[in-house]
């Protein structure tokens, strides 16, 4: 009793920070006041982009809101980290935002809690939002138990990177890229640049510039989820297993004389995910030269001109395993999300009918020119084969993969981002060689398993309540 005190404490606490930090006053700005002397409703939409992406949905909702004069949309940076957290403590302190953009993971994982307001009716009603418009894999990734609880804005998919510069200094082809695996390996070899003071450039690794595992699982050939069972399954895939052992052929073995030519240190590879405000700048390792080859996604194209418009780059496919089905990695969507507690329901549909179908006068939807300024992919095929973006040679391939290959990407379950949080540190342990893939698959098969019981249980009691 006492620790479940400490955690309402803690938590209203919690709900005070955060409603003093994410909800200014009813109109904090001279439009707000504005809007409000209008008699305008005021919506709160909460964004887990920060910097330059946030910036380009900022002003197509002041698009928005200087198109009517009904509603005014306030837009706040929430940004990823602790996007979770916030959320759940808003929507506990009975003040949550009318709308958010929310990883589909995040959203697969609040969604059966009651987190989030079913849309489908609201979405059925309007051409561009019916479940025939989007990609199957999007519309999968905000669907559970018959409800859609998200709009799909923003889709990636995955390719390789390399440094041309880096290529020709290594006496490789600048335009060939390495084809399959075992050329992986051999050009990583090659571009692995050592001298007395360690390693100055990393030819490749699998983990950077965060993990990579449920992509390589699957491209390997397993399966990490098995929806008839409801359970994770991954621990008895010999493809699975596979997988994890190749990416630990990356890393130095303690244990072994001779090291592969292009094994490194773990120690030395910082991900994005320890040093995010590297990555959304030009320190970026792949940016400065210290890695000459790496799994990327499309907003790269936007990335690569801002911070280091003088790399030269090419982007390729990844190669896939011998006699493996070449795959499109999207894992998931970022969603336009309406919390429970929403106080202007009518008002958020004006503004999400606005922003994700065509604009009156035919022009694209205001959803489309956001993924065009950030160089995501759309969710929807119409709008992905739009010209602006299949005639880019290098954005164009990455929609070229997505639609040429099946896609694939993170299981929609209720425990879905603790799954993914829990590979991470599994993966961490297998490429540092603190245990085997075999030991590191069984361990999380049966971490996710036991949390996925649990949730199970939790939503069957509060039904039955």
């Amino acid at each position: 009793m006492l620790k479940t005190g400490l955690i309402w404490a803690a938590t209203g606490l919690a709900c005070a920070a955060v409603l003093v930090g994410l909800w200014p006053t009813e109109a904090g700005s001279p439009d707000e006041k504005e809007a409000l002397a209008e008699g305008r409703t005021i919506i709160t939409y909460w964004d887990r982009h920060s910097g330059h992406e946030h910036e380009a949905r900022r002003q197509l909702i002041d698009e928005f809101n200087e198109s009517q004069d009904a509603v005014y949309v306030r837009a706040l940076p929430v940004g990823y980290n602790a996007l979770m957290e916030k959320l759940l403590t808003s929507i506990a302190g009975g003040c949550p935002p009318d709308v958010c953009a929310m990883d589909g993971t995040m959203l697969a994982q609040l969604a059966p809690q009651g987190c989030f307001m079913p849309l489908e009716e609201y979405m059925a009603g309007h051409p561009a939002l019916r479940e025939d418009a989007f990609f199957p894999h999007m519309w999968h990734s905000v669907s559970q138990d018959g409800h859609a609880y998200g709009i799909p804005t923003t889709q990636d998919t995955y390719c390789l990177l390399w440094n041309k510069q880096a290529f020709r200094k290594a006496g490789l082809d600048p335009e060939r890229p390495p084809q399959t695996l075992k050329e992986l390996e051999e050009y990583a070899a090659r571009l692995t640049i050592r001298d007395a003071s360690g390693i100055r450039q990393i030819g490749f690794v699998p983990w950077l510039p965060w993990d990579h595992s449920m992509k390589l699982g699957v491209m390997f050939g397993g399966t990490w989820y098995d929806p008839a069972a409801d359970g994770v399954v991954c621990a008895d895939d010999p493809h699975i297993i596979e997988s994890l052992r190749w990416q630990q052929s990356f890393a130095i073995n303690p244990n072994a004389a001779q090291q592969l030519a292009h094994a490194v240190d773990p120690e030395k590879v910082l991900t994005s995910t320890q040093n995010f405000a590297a990555y959304m700048s030009a320190n970026n390792p792949f940016y400065t030269g210290k890695v000459a080859m790496i799994i990327e996604g499309e907003w790269q194209c936007t990335f690569v001109p801002k911070y280091a418009p003088d790399l030269d780059w090419g982007v390729a496919p990844v190669p896939a395993p011998e006699g493996a089905e070449p795959i499109a990695w999207s894992p998931t969507c970022i969603a336009d999300c309406v919390p429970t507690g929403c106080r202007n329901i009518e008002a958020v549909h004006r503004f999400l009918t606005w922003f994700h179908t065509p604009r009156p006068d035919g022009r694209p939807s205001p959803s489309s020119d956001y993924n065009f300024a950030i160089h995501n992919i759309p969710p929807r095929p119409a709008e992905a084969v739009q010209k602006r973006f299949i005639d880019d040679p290098k954005f164009g391939l990455f929609v070229d993969v997505l639609l040429t290959r099946r896609a694939a990407g993170t299981p929609v379950m209720p425990v879905a981002q603790f799954m993914v949080d829990e590979l991470d540190r599994q993966r961490e342990r297998v490429v540092y060689w603190e245990t085997t893939p075999e030991d590191a698959l069984r361990e999380l098969q049966d971490a996710v398993n036991a949390e996925l019981a649990s949730v199970r249980a939790y939503l069957e009691r509060r039904g039955a309540s």
